[in-house]
């Protein structure tokens, strides 16, 4: 058993953890071996996120009146949590697909932005399009409304370019 000086220092830690997560995704891994949890905290590491699993009570307190503190009334039961530090659809989308590949564990909710997210809300939220691909998205639109109004703005200069030639034409006949 921990002593109370570990059991701080485990708080402290987990305060440190929850501290810049953007995204906080509670999950249930009972069933996993070591490996399986080993393959699952590197997918987390290639989306900027982290897998901790812990007490429920130090969980509890770690949270205690902070962004996360919707937390607590999911840490029921075998609690592994991950938190997201940059894009939050990505470690929601890992976790998602992880889970659904190897048919193990389960998504209890999370916390997005000090609001409690459902079951539903995390698969919702691992659906939508990652970080990048919305910025490259919002990039194409830019550049396409660019093209758009060069075209318009070529097609005036060519139509008054036609006319003055028509208008030339007309008086060197006249």
């Amino acid at each position: 058993m921990a002593t109370r000086e570990r059991k701080q220092e485990i708080v402290s830690e987990l305060k440190d953890f929850f501290a810049n997560g953007k995204v906080a995704i509670v999950t249930d891994l009972t069933g996993l071996t070591v490996h399986e949890i080993t393959q699952f905290r590197r997918k987390l590491d290639k989306v900027d996120a982290k897998c901790r699993i812990s007490k429920n009570t130090l969980i509890k307190i770690a949270t205690e009146g902070g962004d996360f503190g919707a937390v607590r009334e999911l840490a029921v039961g075998p609690t592994a949590i991950v938190i997201g530090y940059d894009d939050p659809a990505a470690p929601a989308k890992t976790t998602v697909d992880y889970l659904k590949q190897i048919k193990k564990g389960a998504i209890r909710g999370g916390v997005l932005e000090g609001k409690a997210l459902t079951t539903d809300d995390v698969k919702g939220l691992a659906e939508l399009p990652s970080k990048e691909q919305l910025l490259s998205s919002i990039m194409g639109g830019l550049d396409s409304g660019a093209r758009g109004i060069a075209g318009i703005l070529e097609a005036v200069i060519r139509d008054i370019a036609v006319l003055a030639e028509e208008v030339a034409k007309k008086n060197a006949a006249a």
